[in-house]
């Protein structure tokens, strides 16, 4: 692999596990505010019912567990890093139980690889335009409330590349994959809920391809979220 210009600092896993655990402990902390700001008055029976619709703004903590990968050349892995975002979400409810959920935008995702032959390195930043559809199955929507279960399946596509100082340029394939979800609205107060999910995302194998070098990686992510929800 050539051109490459590697970085002196070596993190470690136990770095990012710790910055991934203080981000959920600041989206509970914002989940717990929310309600507390919010909350006027006792929420009323049946909050969700067929044909509403929910837009849920949120703050989101992604991390990436079980990551494999082969590079070729100069061997090592590649590490995602933990990231905090920006997302929103919008679920159609098809009766009182049932919902289809829709989710898209734009993605960043940080790479590095460490223990290569040549040390540890940034690899760059990769934006993808991200979608996913969820059918998702709620448990009491009679009540304030509403837990929910579901499952569905993301469809992830490069949109831009910023290789690392010293990297050459290279690409990213589109991925498609499974996911899971769960989650809960409160309702706290006429059409606004306070809302909080964790999805989980199988990602299959996929390739980056560049100059005199090719990687796969696969990897599971989890993404915690909170927010507010306005029904519509």
């Amino acid at each position: 692999m050539r051109h490459l210009a590697p970085a002196v600092t070596k993190p470690r896993r136990a770095i990012h596990d710790h910055y991934f655990r203080a981000h959920c402990a600041r989206l509970c902390l914002l989940l717990l505010a929310l309600v507390t700001l919010i909350h006027t008055g006792p929420a009323r029976a049946g909050a969700l019912s067929q044909g509403d619709w929910l837009l849920r703004g949120l703050v989101l903590g992604s991390h990436a567990s079980q990551v494999h990968s082969t590079i070729s050349t100069i061997g090592g892995e590649v590490e995602i890093a933990s990231r905090v975002q920006p997302g929103a979400d919008l679920s159609y409810f098809l009766s009182e139980r049932w919902a289809l959920q829709f989710t898209g935008g734009i993605s960043r995702t940080h790479y590095r690889v460490r223990d290569s032959l040549i040390g540890d390195f940034d690899v760059g930043r990769v934006d993808s335009y991200s979608g996913a559809l969820s059918l998702q199955y709620h448990f009491t929507p009679w009540g304030a409330l509403t837990p929910y279960l579901g499952a569905g399946l993301y469809h992830a596509r490069e949109r831009r590349v910023e290789p690392a100082t010293g990297i050459p340029d290279f690409s990213v394939e589109p991925v498609t994959g499974p996911l899971l979800v769960a989650g809960a609205d409160y309702h706290v107060s006429g059409d606004w809920f306070v809302s909080a999910s964790l999805h989980y995302l199988k990602v299959p194998t996929y390739r980056f391809e560049g100059e005199g070098f090719s990687s796969e990686l696969r990897a599971n992510i989890w993404t915690l979220g909170a927010g507010l929800g306005y029904r519509f």
